[in-house]
């Protein structure tokens, strides 16, 4: 089968011991700083979910890696080696995503603490429960941002505030996608909930097991599969793209380069997307 021609749902069965590879080194990562994280709590007697949750952070550093592979082999069908390609993405996106990562960690933690906060308050004053609403569409909306800004951040060299604010924008331009994406990861995780609870003893941690080692990767599976056709659309293809030589530009496309006029990070010049060289 022409490896171009097939969809992201084939590749994901066809190659999915490289893709689960680029999950387990994640998956490691993500439940180390996790456990050291729980661990924190339980020493210092701060047992909650705001200092358990302080995992995301240094776990976000490996995200781009794990992001990357899946876009190589999901969107570009390019079917890279796993382990270099990993690390070449966690090493050129590191100083970015400690900064996304105490993002990511703020918006999780806010959201839950808030939620809890005016879900228990709502018991006793109908009014909080309007609040509630409110914020369970805020946090809705923060999610979605986070499903875009991963892959963004290792695709386009955009400053920090282009990418939140596309980020932002994108979840309004793909409702329906977006709905759909953010429907299936709600069951997955709700799947995962339940999972957890109903079992007890040696079928809890095998449960946790599982799902360290797998819902990282097949959450994320989804969601660039997902939205990728649509960040393509609207902020710029990067399949064939980027991979392209910087400077493989003929004369009169330097010169149209020389005179374009845009505060954009990017211009496109016969559908090539290029780094604008203008901009300061």
């Amino acid at each position: 089968m022409n490896q171009k021609k097939q969809n992201a749902f084939t590749v994901f069965f066809t190659k999915f011991p490289q893709l689960m590879l680029a999950g387990a080194i994640f998956s490691a990562f993500f439940a180390a700083f996790m456990s050291l994280s729980i661990l924190a709590g339980k020493l210092t007697g701060f047992d909650n979910i705001l200092v358990w949750g302080l995992g995301l952070i240094p776990s976000a550093l490996f995200l781009p890696g794990l992001v990357m592979v899946i876009r190589k082999y999901a969107i570009e069908k390019s079917f890279v080696p796993v382990v270099p390609t990993f690390f070449k993405a966690v090493r050129d996106n590191l100083k970015d995503f400690i900064f996304h990562g105490f993002v990511i960690y703020i918006i999780f933690a806010s959201s839950f603490f808030a939620i809890l906060y005016y879900y228990s308050m709502a018991q006793s004053d109908i009014v909080f429960a309007y609040v509630l609403v409110i914020y369970v569409l805020f946090t809705a909306i923060m999610i979605l941002m986070l499903f875009y800004l991963p892959l963004m951040a290792v695709t386009y060299e955009l400053r920090w505030r282009n990418l939140y604010k596309n980020s932002l924008l994108m979840i309004f331009g793909k409702v329906l996608t977006n709905i759909l994406a953010f429907v299936i990861v709600g069951v997955l995780v709700t799947a995962g909930i339940f999972l957890l609870v109903f079992t007890d003893g040696a079928g809890r941690i095998l449960s946790i097991i599982f799902l360290t080692a797998f819902m990282p990767l097949i959450i994320s599976y989804i969601v660039i599969s997902m939205i990728s056709k649509g960040m393509q659309e609207n902020v710029g293809s990067f399949v064939n793209v980027l991979a392209a030589p910087k400077n493989e530009l003929s004369d009169e496309e330097k010169q149209t380069v020389s005179k374009a006029n845009t505060e954009d990070d990017y211009i496109f010049i016969n559908g090539k997307m290029i780094k604008n060289p203008n901009k300061k």
